[in-house]
């Protein structure tokens, strides 16, 4: 199964390489471009840095990406140029190139034209980077083809506000409950909103929901809708926001299906911001099928229960990013009073 991650970025990176290829014409470098649209997808969707101080606001830190990408290329072009005017070309080319690449960011809800008082809307956008296509590449761009152009820029702009929005559903909804000890780790549930007949009561409900292949199959809509939100963030520039989803153990036993329903988070960006929920006891049970998950880049939160019988089984913990510690505990207070020992436990 594609990931919504996957599908978002290939639609960026097949329409920013269309934009390119009109804007500069017979001029359009194919290695080039590849290289200034691999480091924008990184630091766009990815928040890849290689500043020492990265800047605060999110589009100065992409634009420093790209200024990173450019000296980059152009010590690669000192190098290897095999003579003068060939150096001087490309050399021009690199940095023209980049010029172009700052105009995306209006494009791809990283700058907002709202923000700016000389510009009313993206068809000024669209027509100062046509400006500078013509000025920096002497492409000659038509005015028919600048408003073919901008037409398909605010269609794609449309396409992708859709996208997100087609996985609203009216049977269920995430529900995120924020954790007290940090601001931006949130745990999410899937609630359903379906009403089930009057003869089943609310436990039996539960119950069934909860265990067996229902609360299995229950993690694919949870994982594509949260997918939706963490997307939503990352166009938003935020990625500080973490959240922890529920996930069954018993999937461990069905690796065919497990690989099937984790694909739906198969993408690093995704990973990064979601975290599955074990039990210490399902742990114990699974470390070898959790650490083979790991490895490939999905992140376990793990909650302790009775089975932890010490700091020391706790200490044993400190490969994961977060550990749960829930108040019923019986190692609570002694985990609460020594938490200065773990980076990654929460108390909840």
């Amino acid at each position: 199964m594609n990931n919504l991650m996957d599908t978002y970025i290939t639609f960026t990176e097949k329409k920013i390489k269309k934009y390119m290829k009109t804007l500069l014409a017979k001029q359009y470098d194919e290695n080039l471009v590849n290289e200034y649209l691999k480091t924008y997808i990184n630091a766009r969707y990815y928040n890849i840095q290689n500043a020492e101080k990265p800047a605060r606001a999110f589009y100065l830190r992409i634009l420093d990406e790209l200024e990173y990408k450019e000296d980059i290329l152009m010590k690669k072009c000192e190098e290897e140029a095999q003579s003068l005017d060939e150096k001087q070309n490309t050399l021009n080319t690199i940095h023209n190139l980049k010029e172009l690449f700052a105009y995306i960011l209006f494009f791809d809800n990283v700058r907002n034209v709202e923000n700016f008082k000389t510009i009313d809307n993206i068809k000024e956008i669209v027509s100062k980077m046509v400006q500078t296509a013509n000025a920096l590449f002497q492409t000659e761009i038509s005015q028919s083809a600048e408003k073919k152009l901008y037409e398909e820029i605010k269609n794609d702009m449309l396409e992708k506000e859709i996208f997100l929005d087609k996985f609203d559903t009216d049977e269920f909804s995430l529900q995120f409950e924020n954790s007290k000890f940090k601001d931006d780790i949130y745990f999410a549930t899937l609630e359903q909103k379906v009403k089930m007949p009057m003869q089943y009561s609310e436990s039996a409900i539960e119950k069934v929901y909860h265990e067996g292949i229902v609360a299995e199959d229950k993690l694919q809509v949870e994982y594509i809708l949260l997918s939706v939100v963490v997307i939503s963030d990352i166009v938003n520039g935020n990625f500080n926001d973490k959240y922890i989803a529920e996930f069954t153990s018993t999937l461990f036993k069905k690796k065919q299906k497990l690989d099937s329903i984790l694909s739906i988070l198969g993408n690093q960006a995704l990973q990064d911001k979601i975290s599955l929920n074990i039990m210490y006891a399902d742990y114990i049970k699974n470390q070898k099928s959790v650490l083979e998950y790991t490895k490939k880049g999905y992140n376990f939160t793990i909650t302790l229960d009775n089975e932890a019988k010490s700091i020391e089984d706790v200490e044993q913990l400190k490969m994961f990013k977060m550990v749960i510690v829930p108040q019923k505990l019986l190692l609570y207070k002694e985990i609460k009073s020594n938490k200065e020992l773990f980076d990654n436990v929460i108390l909840k």
